[in-house]
């Protein structure tokens, strides 16, 4: 008898365990294959992806419709992407500023903001700046990163706080010269 109360207690607890492993390994649905997918079925419209990279454990992806660049933020889980949060306002075909720029903190949940992702961004039109060193008020001076793409260079470059302000530049020319300020 005690055999038979070992042996169903086995099959019960493997049972129990299996259903467990299914409903974990589920995919939510607002799970997607790829980022593409996921930003797809979020309703994101856009041509092209100009550049993803992988920030604090997120995939931060760039990307753009007609002449307007975006940035949104993408977390991956067991293989598996959802679509957080995307912000887009620069445009590629403004020939006035030698370098623009915006700025998001990018909330790293659907809902509420426990944590955010702070980043600059915008597009370089002066082809001759080669670096761009980028001040947050209280961090030390970092280099931004420089994309280039189909419709011209991008840059970013993260924040370790919340930016409300434009961060302090200094733009550096492929013959070496230097300059500061965003105009």
């Amino acid at each position: 008898m005690n055999d038979l109360k070992i042996k169903v207690s086995i099959f019960i607890i493997l049972i129990l365990l299996i259903a467990l492993i299914f409903i974990f390994q589920k995919d939510r649905p607002n799970d997607y294959a790829s980022i593409e997918e996921a930003m797809i079925n979020s309703n994101i419209v856009y041509d092209e992806i100009y550049y993803i990279t992988e920030y604090r454990g997120y995939s931060i992806v760039f990307y753009g419709e007609e002449d307007i660049l975006s940035v949104g933020i993408a977390t991956k889980k067991r293989s598996k992407y959802q679509w957080i949060y995307g912000f887009g306002s620069k445009h590629f075909n403004e020939t006035d500023p030698i370098l623009t720029r915006s700025f998001t903190n990018l909330p790293t949940k659907i809902s509420g903001n426990d944590e955010l992702v702070s980043l600059t961004f915008g597009v370089i039109n002066d082809r001759d700046i080669e670096n761009l060193k980028i001040q947050y008020k209280g961090q030390a001076v970092r280099d931004a990163t420089i994309i280039p793409t189909s419709k011209g260079p991008i840059w970013f470059c993260f924040s370790d706080t919340p930016v409300n302000y434009d961060p302090d530049v200094v733009r550096i020319y492929k013959h070496g010269e230097t300059k500061t300020g965003w105009y």
